[in-house]
């Protein structure tokens, strides 16, 4: 059975012209097609005044996917950077940007409410403050988005990572994602997302006692609107080995193309274990931090019985 597509990590380009950015939405469009029933897709700005048309058009393509596959679900994290010092820059970021998004999904909203159950469509901001912001005006942020029924989540890289120390603002995140460096790039922010993801996921089965920790990782793409070009997956992405442009070539094309070469010459058990050594040097919880030392442990007895 072909796998199901279960994460889209798009990293929107800063300036991009109309045509190309038809040609990415018709593609993303078409890729709705293959997405398991949860998927979560990640969309990557730079700067969120200037992708927020982007960001409104694919909402709006997802909304008519979701009307027309009433069995869908998913979960939209629109990623950026923010310095709000002052509860006037977080007014107008909540007035201009979250609640237009929100009233996008104002339909899947209603519709959850009726039928008491979650939304179809899920909105999560993921927000990359800026090495001055103030704890207490981002506490304000977190607690708006809250209160919209938009889970909240933290982009932490070396610059900001003091801020994970702050209780109250753990306490008013759905998430923490970080990221080594300092770099402020969406390519490099979507790499860190990617990798998390992978480290959760690893996580995830060394709890169910999962022994296949070297099965492929779930089925994901990369969409780069920086060069125009798609990716089976992260590592793939960091060596620019690409599957196809999105110029002139449809979503039905790129699958073919993803389902005959997926997987293939990819070492996933080394980039999980690549991906634990990595968070295991970042200011994750203690528990983490424990549970992140087990996996490596386990990955080790892997590669030594692998090698007998």
């Amino acid at each position: 059975m072909k796998p199901a597509i279960h994460k889209i990590y798009v990293v929107l380009a800063k300036q991009q012209n109309m045509a190309d950015f038809e040609l990415l939405c018709r593609l993303l469009s078409g890729l709705f097609s293959y997405i398991n029933l949860t998927c979560n897709l990640y969309l990557v700005a730079e700067n969120l005044p200037e992708s927020m048309p982007q960001v409104e058009r694919i909402q709006k393509d997802i909304g008519k996917f979701l009307k027309l596959n009433l069995f869908a679900r998913l979960y939209l994290h629109f990623v950026h950077s923010v310095s709000p010092t002052s509860a006037k820059e977080i007014d107008y970021y909540l007035n201009y940007y979250y609640q237009p998004l929100k009233r996008a999904a104002h339909e899947f909203d209603k519709e959850g409410f009726i039928h008491q159950e979650v939304p179809r469509l899920i909105l999560l901001p993921v927000i990359a403050p800026d090495h001055r912001v103030e704890p207490a005006s981002l506490g304000g942020l977190l607690n708006a988005s809250r209160s919209m029924f938009m889970l909240p989540c933290l982009y932490l890289d070396k610059t900001t990572c003091f801020l994970s120390k702050d209780k109250d603002l753990l306490a008013r995140t759905e998430k923490i994602y970080f990221g080594n460096g300092q770099s402020r790039e969406p390519s490099e922010i979507a790499c860190n997302l990617f990798y998390q993801d992978l480290l959760d996921e690893s996580l995830s089965k060394l709890a169910s006692k999962a022994v296949f920790m070297s099965v492929p990782c779930p089925a994901s793409l990369i969409v780069s609107a920086n060069d125009g070009k798609v990716y089976c997956c992260m590592d793939a992405f960091r060596k620019n080995k690409s599957l196809i442009d999105i110029y002139g070539k449809s979503a039905d094309e790129l699958m073919e193309i993803y389902y005959e070469h997926n997987h293939s010459k990819r070492d996933c058990l080394e980039c999980k274990r690549k991906t634990a050594q990595f968070f295991a040097g970042l200011p994750v919880s203690e528990t983490k931090k424990q549970h992140i030392l087990a996996l490596l442990s386990h990955f080790e007895t892997s590669r030594g019985m692998s090698g007998r």
